[in-house]
């Protein structure tokens, strides 16, 4: 996987695969019948980490504000190993499972429409923001990302325009008490 995030899908041979593991391309082939199949196991696999990530850093959070602030945080470091090849082979190799997550829209939108609204009432964003308008935005903001055309990674790289992006999003919708924390989290990354 960390050949992947780093070099791009594409790039990255089963030859190069081998001589990271140190083991014969015969060896991998008898676990997985060809690249796809290695690809799939490992996005699966990074899926999980991911998601177990999320439920710490959640069982950690005080409040919604900060759950919101660190994942913003945990995607900003972990945006720093990934080649945004790796993003753009993802995007074009797994088309159809892009396609699948994207009907999942609407429910990723209304867990951050809820996230916000929890927020509102502790104070940390604006009250009289639309919640769901919130969300909307961010989910688009956060897609933008992975849209080749949106941002010129040869002169930009996709960690400083998410710390940017989160940052006016976040500072947009944050209250004076919200501002504290976010100037805390900013800084720290």
């Amino acid at each position: 996987m960390d050949l992947f995030l780093s070099h791009g899908i594409k790039t990255v041979t089963m030859d190069k695969i081998a001589a990271a593991l140190s083991m014969s391309k015969r060896t991998i082939y008898e676990q997985f019948s060809d690249k796809g199949e290695l690809v799939t196991e490992c996005l699966k696999l990074f899926r999980e980490e991911l998601d177990k990530e999320r439920d710490d850093i959640r069982a950690k959070s005080e409040n919604s504000f900060v759950f919101l602030l660190s994942m913003f945080k945990m995607s900003f470091l972990r945006l720093n190993g990934i080649n945004i090849r790796f993003l753009q082979d993802v995007e074009t190799i797994f088309s159809e499972e892009i396609k699948r997550c994207r009907l999942n829209r609407p429910s990723q939108i209304e867990q951050m429409s809820e996230l916000i609204r929890q927020s509102q009432k502790d104070g940390y964003v604006d009250p009289t923001l639309s919640s769901d308008v919130s969300a909307t935005v961010y989910y688009g903001m956060i897609s933008s990302l992975r849209d080749k055309d949106s941002y010129d990674y040869s002169v930009v790289s996709p960690k400083d325009v998410l710390k940017i992006l989160c940052t006016i999003y976040f500072r947009g919708i944050a209250t004076e008490k919200g501002l504290k924390l976010i100037t805390q989290y900013v800084e720290s990354v």
